[in-house]
């Protein structure tokens, strides 16, 4: 038996599949958006403002919500001046994070009039030459992009457990091998060595005071750096990787 996962539009429903049309979908979206309930100890709370985090639906809610507003914004502009809605050409959103490139500040003169009013947008670049989109720290030196790890954990002004400890109930492999998929993941993350290095630095010190031994990170750093070396070429110049370098 083959079942079938996944969403399509039709003008002709089988009556097998779940089905909606437009009554029923704004039904589905408005019990969805009425009926947030969270507990928090013996409390019970409604969220009657906004997208519930975390909810299933809530990424599709929010990209549809920002999108009726862009492309209706953006269809008016095209017929009034082509050559500004051109400039907004190199604009790119994911969800809710969007990042502005080279459009001469004209999205910031214009969101006022893209969105609704009960849409606050938040900046997060300080200057024009730095900024963090999803999980990226951009920045330009030199006229050249330099890419690295943006995690906005390092920010808070508390410790947080972020890999697991290796008196933890996993087995050692599970916990050494944790520590090299984030080692690959900064790696795909960063195209200059200084990045890589200082995103390596604090997570190999939150390894070992959680209990790793800094020979087996050395040797996992070296089994990644074999098995990716693609991913590491233009970051670790010398190939007999030692973690003990980047302490």
């Amino acid at each position: 038996m083959s079942i079938f996962i996944g969403a399509k539009w039709t003008n002709e429903p089988s009556k097998f599949n779940i089905k909606f049309d437009k009554i029923t979908l704004k039904a589905a979206i408005k019990y969805l958006l009425e009926n947030s309930y969270f507990k928090l100890g013996d409390s019970i709370f409604r969220q009657i403002i906004g997208i519930p985090m975390g909810s299933d639906p809530a990424p599709f809610f929010a990209n549809l919500f920002l999108y009726f507003y862009e492309n209706k914004w953006m269809l008016d502009l095209k017929k009034k001046d082509i050559l500004l809605a051109r400039k907004l050409s190199n604009i790119f959103r994911f969800i809710d994070d969007l990042n502005a490139i080279n459009d001469n500040m004209v999205f910031q003169r214009s969101y006022k009039d893209i969105y609704p009013v009960e849409m606050v947008l938040g900046r997060e670049n300080k200057d024009d030459f730095s900024a963090s989109f999803l999980d990226l720290d951009i920045k330009i030196i030199n006229n050249k992009f330099q890419v690295g790890l943006f995690d906005k954990r390092d920010a808070f002004p508390f410790t947080i457990v972020r890999m697991p400890h290796k008196s933890s109930n996993v087995p050692s492999t599970m916990f050494y091998s944790s520590f090299g998929a984030e080692l690959l993941r900064i790696a795909r993350a960063s195209n200059n060595q200084i990045q890589f290095t200082n995103s390596i630095k604090p997570l190999v010190n939150r390894m070992l005071k959680q209990g790793a031994y800094l020979d087996k990170l050395s040797n996992v750093t070296k089994k990644f750096y074999n098995r990716h070396f693609e991913e590491f070429t233009n970051l670790v110049h010398n190939f007999d990787v030692r973690v003990s370098l980047l302490l």
